[in-house]
């Protein structure tokens, strides 16, 4: 792949990544919308007052008014001159549009296990063409569903289950890009979690489009045209196995023999081992030839170290560090996810002015840009743990590797103490009934969402063995998206028998994330045993240095 081209597609999956990963965390700029659209809210009239005026671009009008089935305590609003009077606020349309979201976040966040296990078997380039096929349906099911709301409401869960998968398969898509095009850096993975951080913004422009008399239909359609441009896109310009398509389907096995690396000249008793002991190997691995030619491998024969044994996936799944982080996550996650759904509800309670709370909604969307800032500045935070060349400073060799893990450790401490700093103060400013404070809320939301998936993915390749990196990040957000299911319930509760108030569900959500900081002390301790463990390891000295000396000076 040429130098433009690779550019191209970098450029470019960063930029489609923004537009479409993610914007179903814009869900509270889109729920007025179908609110006011009439989506899922059949039992929010009589049989009688079915609406009068219907077309396909503009709201249904209703002629009566809701029945017994509203809140107790409306939301107030006050229509801008020259609106009709808005209606009172329908508690069933508003729990239904809440299960719909639920489902469609659930499998942004949980589909990326299965596209693990589905890289195995298609090319990323296909990952890729389906999120943006699947993006491209769910725009087009919205579409159809908002066309007639009354009769076709039931499209719109299938369509935001869609725009999950599809945004799932193009993140993880984006993130692999690392894997296929080499010399990317560090740092294109925090931008590709940044651009998924703020991509709710769409969904506020697509609010402030429909504002301003765009209808909605047509901007819908016009987002689903888009994303098959990106379909387009990776159709011609992903041609990212064409690097190996030199070899074709030869089968070939790479045998490497790694023995006494450190001795530059072996006797001839030891060389005529090693060959002995490779042809042993090499016919005893032959036995096994289908498995082994079945694609491209490299073999390294070693002698086995002591205390080198790969730890099994069971073990590290019940290690102490993965259930504290997991449930740390899962809280967090579904605190977020319960914010986003019941943002406009509690902006609402705290102002009696319509259009101010609307406001304030959608500086919410707009701020989610400093998602773009917020990612890279936390990979810096993360990974930026060079060891500085100081004589008699570090230990060099075998031990450095040790110490270059004890220095990511400190800093993963220090990060995840500091993000549990920010959920803190984001779950007081929650708890604050002022609208002007909510500002503060709304940028401690985007630092936290822009920093889960780059402290989990630090924290699994600092603390755990490397081949088990991906089946952890896997189950991980699996588990924290069976999780995020719970926010539904709570926005029953919500509408419920708490009438709106979410202060005892946000003092709730606060305690239990007082419990993340568990992990940095829990690290800490384990760092602790680290360089314990590093200090204490003896020095061996190597034959290749005692052979360097001249022997006559021992006569």
């Amino acid at each position: 792949m040429g130098g433009i081209m690779r550019l191209w597609v970098l450029g470019s999956a960063l930029v489609e990544t923004l537009l479409f990963s993610g914007c179903l965390l814009g869900w509270n700029s889109l729920s007025p919308i179908l609110v006011e659209l009439g989506v899922l809210a059949r039992n929010c009239y009589s049989d009688s007052g079915l609406p009068a005026e219907t077309d396909n671009y503009s709201a249904p009008v209703y002629e009566s008014n809701y029945t017994a089935e509203v809140s107790s305590s409306p939301v107030r609003i006050d229509p801008g001159p020259g609106q009709p009077a808005p209606q009172d606020f329908c508690i069933s349309q508003e729990q239904n549009l809440n299960l719909a979201f639920s489902l469609g976040s659930f499998f942004l966040w949980g589909s990326f296990l299965p596209l693990q296990l589905l890289l195995g078997y298609v090319q990323i380039r296909s990952l890729r063409q389906i999120g943006g096929a699947l993006i491209a349906v769910s725009c087009l099911m919205l579409a159809y569903c908002c066309t007639n709301p009354p009769s076709l409401s039931m499209f719109l869960p299938f369509a935001l289950v869609s725009q999950g998968v599809g945004g799932s398969c193009v993140a993880f898509s984006s993130l692999m890009l690392p894997h296929f095009l080499p010399d990317v850096g560090a740092v294109y993975p925090s931008l590709v979690i940044a651009s998924f951080a703020a991509s709710a913004t769409v969904l506020t422009i697509v609010k402030v489009l429909y504002n301003c008399g765009v209808p909605f239909v047509p901007i819908v359609l016009g987002y689903g045209a888009i994303s098959s441009i990106m379909f387009l896109n990776s159709f011609f310009c992903w041609k990212l196995e064409e690097n190996n398509s030199d070899e074709g389907n030869m089968y070939r096995v790479r045998l490497r023999l790694n023995c006494y690396e450190m001795l530059r000249k072996k006797e001839e008793q030891e060389e005529e081992w090693c060959q002995k002991s490779l042809k042993s190997k090499f016919h005893a691995s032959l036995r096994d030839r289908d498995r082994l030619l079945s694609r491209k491998r490299t073999l390294s024969f070693k002698r086995p170290e002591a205390g080198s044994a790969t730890p099994s996936l069971q073990e590290s799944l019940m290690t102490l560090t993965f259930i504290l982080h997991v449930f740390s996550d899962s809280v967090l996650l579904t605190w977020i996810y319960f914010y986003i759904s019941s943002l406009n509800l509690q902006l609402g309670r705290v102002t009696d002015l319509h259009r101010q709370a609307d406001i304030y909604s959608s500086l919410f969307g707009a701020l989610q840009m400093l998602g773009l800032f917020a990612a890279p500045l936390i990979c810096i935070l993360l990974h930026n743990h060079h060891l500085r060349k100081r004589p008699g400073k570090h230990p060099e060799g075998e031990n450095r590797a040790s110490y270059r893990i004890v220095c990511s450790v400190k800093r993963l401490c220090v990060v995840y103490s500091l993000r549990t700093l920010v959920v803190c103060g984001f779950g007081v400013v929650c708890l604050v009934s002022s609208l002007e404070l909510q500002i503060l809320s709304f940028i401690f939301h985007i630092i936290v969402r822009a920093s889960m998936f780059m402290v989990s993915t630090s924290l699994y390749h600092v603390m755990f063995h490397k081949d088990h990196f991906g089946s952890l990040l896997g189950i991980h957000m699996v588990i924290t998206s069976l999780f995020t299911l719970l926010q539904h319930p709570l926005f029953l509760l919500l509408t419920g028998p708490l009438e709106s108030d979410p202060f005892w569900i946000h003092v709730a959500f606060l305690a239990l994330s007082l419990g993340s900081f568990a992990v940095p002390v829990h690290l800490a301790i384990r760092k602790r045993q680290k360089k314990h463990h590093l200090l204490a390891r003896p020095v061996y000295y190597h034959p290749a240095k005692v052979l360097t000396h001249p022997t006559k000076t021992t006569a």
